[in-house]
């Protein structure tokens, strides 16, 4: 097994990443309640967030646009950047495995091992994102990788904001037709360090998981789907393209500092960066590891300046890096 995760801190100003319904005028942004410590005691507190769907939506984006350039295949829907995944045979695609496929399903008594080696050999964003087919015989593929909401830092939670923000729509020729020269509406944003974990099951890519663990792809391809999966979170995060409402509120956006560990043989995962000290606490945790289950734990970083983080000065040189090291060990 080779197992990457990755924690980072942001400081994110002005931003509507992740909006939910409108009530009236106001379109607002997602909020969640978060527990934490204080001197007299557990407090909770409603705060911005960001949705791990919101993430994982991106990330799959960049994953079906890589693979796409790059010859990988994608199914019909995948490809357009809708992950609905082969959940029900109405939206299999018109590609010609996907036919069959529902043709497959349509006996009833099919064996889901060779329905999850289909998917798997055929689309590259379900390979790494997983599917679940609830069929008669139900099919579930995990995610080969893992993330979860952006949250604001404990240690910043009190320097987290959320306000309307004003805008009006003015059109006097067209309101003859409208009734209404101008029209009002307001969208909440949110400022805040934020943090994101992300982990990547690199091993697990190109290889069935439910029924059977078995490879489906040849080597040179898992390869070249490992290299199409950290290409696509390196091109994500060093873009910052993700989230929604970025034509009109492309937040402010700077990393504080991102921490990568890769381990060899068990999942190893990067402190969570809620709190300043998550690169220190990760170099420690990483050491035990290593003694304690005969692992090799690499911890890399962009902007963090910790013993036994080995530094490099953007994102783009830390992915790459992460990248040639894991193609270097499983090549």
């Amino acid at each position: 097994m080779v197992w990457v995760s990755l924690g980072l801190r942001a400081s994110v100003n002005v931003e509507a990443l992740n909006m939910v319904e409108s009530v009236g005028n106001v379109t607002r942004h997602r909020k969640a309640a978060i527990v934490y410590k204080t001197k007299t005691g557990y407090v909770i507190r409603w705060v911005p967030v960001v949705s791990g769907e919101t993430i994982a939506h991106a990330y799959q984006y960049w994953v079906a646009k890589l693979a796409r350039d790059r010859g990988l295949p994608v199914c019909s829907y995948c490809s357009i950047g809708e992950f609905v995944k082969h959940a029900q045979p109405e939206i299999f695609g018109n590609l010609p495995w996907e036919v069959k496929l529902k043709q497959l399903v349509s006996q009833k008594n099919y064996d889901p091992h060779v329905f999850e080696a289909e998917i798997v050999r055929n689309c590259v964003v379900e390979d790494i994102g997983g599917f679940l087919f609830p069929g008669p015989r139900p099919v579930k593929r995990t995610s080969r990788f893992i993330t979860g909401y952006m949250v604001p830092a404990i240690d910043a939670i009190d320097k987290v904001a959320v306000e309307p923000q004003f805008h009006v729509r003015h059109a006097p020729k067209a309101q003859q037709e409208l009734g209404q020269a101008q029209m009002i509406y307001y969208v909440e944003v949110g400022s805040a360090v934020y943090t994101l974990s992300f982990a990547l099951d690199v091993d697990g890519i190109g290889k069935t998981s439910m029924v059977k663990i078995k490879e489906v792809v040849p080597k040179d391809e898992k390869l070249r789907r490992i290299e199409c999966a950290l290409d696509a979170l390196a091109l994500m995060l060093d873009s910052k393209l993700f989230g929604a409402k970025l034509t009109r509120f492309n937040p402010v956006m700077d990393y504080e500092s991102i921490v990568i560990a890769v381990s060899r043989k068990y999942p190893f995962n990067v402190s969570p960066p809620a709190n300043s000290n998550y690169a220190e606490e990760t170099v420690t945790r990483a050491n035990t590891f290593s003694k304690a289950l005969g692992d090799e734990v690499r911890v890399l970083g962009y902007r963090v300046d910790v013993k036994g983080i080995e530094k490099y000065n953007t994102v783009i040189e830390l992915m790459e890096e992460v990248k040639e090291y894991v193609k270097k060990y499983l090549g």
